[in-house]
């Protein structure tokens, strides 16, 4: 009896324990993570798409993602950074601040094409670190407050790719997104 009590526990578990931590917070309440997402800015025609897969506590999450419609940094800060012709992918880290709350940090960079004669594709000539809160509105419904900062690359004299602790920066602003979760076939 004990050989088939512990085939069943270990069942359950496998059943039902794997199956929770993909949950952020406890009980059939909480909001997932994981998934793939579209960012609609509010108020601007900008949006991000981006990929999230949490941790197996469901509470901390990495992701990856791109501009699909960004803004236009030289028409906001004029003459402020060297023009960028393309974006990097977004990286970001997330953690479950509550049930339905989490805080992001999340990096992104200006790139400028240096042409077929450099032994390199692209200049980095911007840093975005972006930090904010999302809040989940329902199930695969978040609204997010994004606060972007914006860096010269000559801010990362440590080659690390982050601007160096205890650099400050003027150019910054905040935005509000609504983001859905790209829904599951049927």
């Amino acid at each position: 009896m004990k050989r088939y009590t512990k085939y069943l526990f270990v069942f359950l578990a496998l059943t039902f324990g794997l199956s929770l931590p993909a949950m952020a917070g406890q009980g059939a309440g909480a909001y997932k993570l994981d998934g793939a997402w579209v960012a609609k800015v509010v108020g601007v025609p900008g949006q991000w798409t981006y990929i999230i897969s949490a941790d197996p506590s469901g509470k901390r999450a990495a992701g990856y993602g791109s501009i699909d419609s960004g803004l236009n940094v030289d028409a906001l800060f004029p003459g402020v950074f060297t023009s960028s012709d393309s974006n990097s992918p977004i990286l970001v880290n997330i953690t479950m601040t509550s049930r339905d709350t989490a805080s992001y940090y999340s990096i992104w960079y200006g790139l400028k094409e240096l042409g077929p004669s450099s032994q390199v594709t692209n200049e980095i000539v911007l840093i975005g670190v972006v930090t904010g809160e999302l809040e989940f509105i329902g199930p695969g419904k978040i609204k997010g407050t994004h606060n972007f900062a914006l860096y010269h690359p000559d801010q990362d004299a440590d080659g690390d790719g982050f601007p160096d602790e205890g650099e400050t920066t003027p150019y910054v602003l905040q935005l509000t997104t609504f983001d859905t979760r790209l829904p599951a076939p049927d």
